[in-house]
């Protein structure tokens, strides 16, 4: 049997991590669940009126779910991330988890599976079942497709009542896709290295590296680009698909660094 990594207790360990990880993640997922639901609620009760009677003109009342969906979504990864490894830093509780009998890269396999594959497809299918839900029922008001007359004088077809996993958006917003991802190795590596109120600590971290590096960067631009004249090259980085796909690499890249990183910390933990 390996020391490193056996499929039978990993699996084991997954079962036995859920009882008590599993009830902080329930709490969590039903409180954003209430969340998701009362912002639609909400949005189609003070509109209801305007349903019934003027059914054509209530466009802005789904203006809400994209910020909704990647503030909560990313809120909720942090949460859950930073709240994993939480009991190492509890005396008590930190012994027990030691002694669990399964090497440091069961247990973070373990972390990784309940934070980032656990986690975000159980928020995606919470999000997009209450979405289907209310727009379904948006739906029974009247038909969700109607002909316009655009700017150009041509007839389209508009379906304002899309649901949300089949919106279209641009092809740049699907390159933060990563962004859920690298907050988790940050939020997870802060849960391992702060042994008290780990997602408060963690995120003012965050918070002032963000300050500091956006800082440093505008003044870099400032020196670089002052008395200089801007001229635009038909280059590889004219193209902003270029410049988002290096944004993604580089996201990818701090993700495995500060998932190595938390990595060894677990390790250190152990010794």
């Amino acid at each position: 049997m390996s020391d490193l990594f056996n499929t039978t207790r990993f699996f084991a360990l997954i079962r036995r991590q859920w009882v008590g990880f599993g009830r902080i993640y329930l709490m969590s997922i039903g409180v954003i669940a209430g969340v998701i639901f009362c912002f639609y609620a909400f949005n189609v009760g003070t509109n209801y009126d305007h349903l019934q009677h003027d059914f054509a003109n209530v466009y802005s009342i789904l203006n809400f779910r994209s910020p909704l969906f990647c503030v909560l979504g990313l809120f909720f990864v942090t949460v859950i991330s930073s709240s994993y490894f939480a009991d190492l830093g509890r005396k008590t509780k930190a012994i027990f988890e030691l002694m669990i009998p399964a090497s440091q890269l069961e247990k973070f396999l373990v972390g990784i599976f309940y934070t980032v594959i656990i986690g975000i497809s159980s928020y995606l299918l919470i999000y997009y079942l209450i979405d289907l839900a209310f727009i379904s029922y948006l739906r029974g008001f009247g038909p969700s497709v109607r002909t316009e007359v655009n700017e150009l004088g041509e007839q389209v077809t508009v379906e304002f009542w899309q649901y949300f996993f089949s919106v279209d958006y641009p092809s740049g917003a699907y390159y933060a896709c990563f962004l859920p991802v690298v907050l988790n190795a940050i939020f997870l590596l802060g849960g391992i290295v702060f042994k008290s109120y780990q997602y408060i600590k963690t995120a003012i971290s965050l918070l002032l590296y963000c300050v500091v590096w956006m800082s440093f960067f505008v003044y870099l631009m400032k020196t670089q680009t002052e008395n200089t004249v801007g001229r635009m090259d038909d280059n590889y980085w004219s193209d902003s698909n270029h410049i988002f796909g290096l944004i993604t690499m580089t996201g990818i890249a701090l993700t495995l660094i500060f998932w190595g990183i938390a990595f060894l910390r677990l390790k250190e933990k152990e010794i």
